[in-house]
């Protein structure tokens, strides 16, 4: 009995294992392993393109504008340079958009409303150096480096009409170069208590020197010789006093339309009146009233020498007239407002993989509003962007637009654009390459000569670039071979895609010696 039921007690310890096995198997078939199933292509749905970025725009702040300012001469950083940046044209009148360089050489602008800029910087014992044409976006970056030449230095002292010391009057030195080229950031002074200052870093040259008083813009002043580098010069200015002045325009039409009077000066401008006249004060003395403006599509101008006496009132009148042989084309638009006649073409530069460029130039042609002489090339804008994102204003109306890398890489489109309008539209870059070289110039050489340089019988004005050193880059030129025509002679050279052709420096021919046999 006892074997039996041991044997009982077995047969029953199995049947509940395998009961227990059955179960988990059971519960095994019921939670199946998931097998992967391919989605039928008929049913997936297409890759949506990604969200279109809203185009950039100027309307907002910069993130980061960073001027680097090194000396020409050592390659050491300068502290304490002033760096601006420049909007327009330059109103003495006005302050500077400026800011001081740290120790490393380095100034940094990062509370900035975007925009089209010249930037330029000073230094103590250094004259100008400055980038043109370079813009950057709202919420953008921009990076500029500027290599500063020895500079000049003027000194003296300011003086009232009764000889004392004019304290707190404000100097502003502008100049022209020896190859004629105009400054284009002043050189600040102010006079301490005896009316003593000290223009350092003005441009070596013929320089001119405005003073400002609390009573107005005085006349210009000038030292008696051209102004070297690491030079100090001497001016010393007695101001002659100030006086309230009226000018009436008298336009002579002949019958030709619209009288368009832009500004009327004497020792400074004056203010244009509803009464149609132009007021405010002048320095005393010797003084020449001048108007410039425009008789319908003609430019036009009028002077009348003025002897002024301190603090006697006088009105003066001007003769308004359009001198013979100057035709514009239509009258450029004023200086006060740079979206005068113009749209704002905002995009994006792509490579032709559809990658987005990390810096590149956007040029359109500018407009000449006085008639050209014969066949003369077009000028172009070049704005550098650091990034893809750019915005330009063209003139209003139907305009090539080009955008081009260093490396010769190049694309262009065709905007179209009414006055005040804002149009979008991207540039695709085409696989070109460039040329490079340098002129051998010497100081008559006037910067930014485009007319010098011809590739195939054109001027690629739209991609091209040259420096006041006569360094040059001509882009978009397809691959294959080209001929280079400049005053040094005529070159054959080759273009890679992507690749810079570099010529090296073209020394200019001499002249051709006559034959003693010829007469």
């Amino acid at each position: 009995m006892l074997h039996g039921f041991r044997w009982g007690i077995g047969l029953s310890a199995m049947a509940t294992v395998l009961g227990g096995l059955g179960m988990w198997r059971a519960e095994r078939m019921a939670q199946p392993e998931l097998a992967e199933v391919p989605f039928p292509k008929f049913a997936q749905l297409p890759t949506l393109p990604p969200l279109p970025l809203p185009p950039p725009t100027l309307d907002g702040l910069a993130k980061q504008i960073r001027v680097r300012v090194v000396s020409a001469t050592s390659g050491e950083p300068l502290a304490g340079a002033m760096v601006a940046l420049l909007r327009g044209p330059v109103d003495l009148a006005q302050p500077l958009e400026a800011a001081l360089t740290n120790r490393e050489g380095v100034a940094l602008f990062t509370e900035t409303q975007a925009g089209l800029f010249t930037i330029c910087a000073r230094g103590a014992g250094h004259e100008e150096d400055c980038e043109a044409e370079v813009g950057v976006v709202a919420g953008g970056e921009l990076s500029v480096d500027l290599r500063l030449p020895p500079g000049a230095v003027i000194e003296g002292q300011v003086v009232q009409q009764d000889g004392l010391p004019a304290a707190g009057v404000r100097l502003m030195a502008m100049g022209t170069t020896v190859n004629g080229r105009l400054t284009v950031m002043p050189t600040q002074a102010v006079t301490d208590a005896e009316g003593r200052y000290r223009l350092d870093g003005v441009t070596p040259g013929y320089v001119r020197v405005t003073p400002f008083t609390s009573e107005g813009q005085g006349s210009v002043r000038a030292p008696d010789a051209e102004v070297q580098a690491g030079e100090v010069a001497r001016l010393d200015i007695r101001l002659a006093g100030f006086a309230p002045v009226t000018v009436h325009v008298d336009p002579v039409t002949n019958g030709l339309g619209d009288v368009d009077v832009r500004s009327v000066s004497l020792s400074g401008p004056l203010r244009r009146q509803p009464d149609g006249s132009w007021t405010g004060m002048s320095e005393a003395g010797a003084q020449d009233a001048g108007a410039s403006g425009y008789i319908s599509w003609l430019w036009a101008h009028g002077e009348t020498k003025v002897t002024l006496t301190p603090g006697v009132a006088a009105t003066v009148r001007v003769r308004f007239a359009a001198p013979k042989g100057l035709i514009a084309r239509r009258p450029p638009p004023k200086e006060e407002d740079d979206t005068s006649g113009r749209f704002e073409l905002a995009g994006r530069v792509f490579l032709r993989d559809g990658t987005p460029v990390k810096g590149v130039r956007v040029s359109t042609e500018v407009p000449m509003f006085i008639g050209p002489c014969g066949n003369e090339p077009r000028f172009h804008s070049h704005h550098r962007f650091d990034g893809a994102e750019f915005v330009i204003r063209p003139m209003a109306g139907v305009r090539e637009v080009y955008a081009w890398l260093d490396d010769g890489r190049a694309g262009k489109l065709t905007a179209v654009g009414r006055e005040g309008e804002r149009v979008s539209a991207d540039i695709w870059l085409e696989e070109t390459g460039a040329v490079v070289g340098q002129l051998e110039v010497g100081d008559d050489y006037y910067t930014d000569n485009r007319e010098v340089i011809i590739v195939d019988d054109m001027w690629y004005g739209v991609w091209h670039r040259t420096r006041q050193d006569g360094s040059f880059i001509v882009a978009g030129l397809s691959p294959g071979k080209h001929v280079l025509q400049t005053p040094a002679g005529i070159v054959n050279f080759n273009i890679n895609a992507r690749e810079r052709t570099d010529l090296g420096l073209l020394k200019a021919q001499p002249p051709a010696e006559l034959s003693s046999a010829e007469p």
